[in-house]
């Protein structure tokens, strides 16, 4: 089991909300400029898919450290006996 998966949840929803809400924003600013080009909104892809793997990362471990290891004990001497 989990500990604390709604906290995780809650927070890392959060997060990503902001990255994506940041995303949106700047593409929305860079929309209205000259700069505005493939080029450019490839690189803004790059960042977005780069600050959201670095969100799934520590989600990952979040949850690993997070798990409750007696569960898993007992299944494993369950499995031996």
């Amino acid at each position: 089991m989990i500990k604390n998966k709604e906290e995780i949840i809650r927070e890392n929803t959060d997060k990503i909300s902001q990255i994506v809400k940041n995303y949106v924003e700047e593409l929305d600013t860079l929309s209205e400029t000259r700069s505005f080009t493939i080029d450019a909104i490839e690189k803004m892809w790059e960042c977005l898919d780069n600050d959201t793997k670095v969100i799934y990362r520590e989600i990952g471990q979040e949850i690993i450290s997070q798990i409750d290891e007696r569960e898993i004990i007992k299944s494993k001497k369950a499995n031996i006996n």
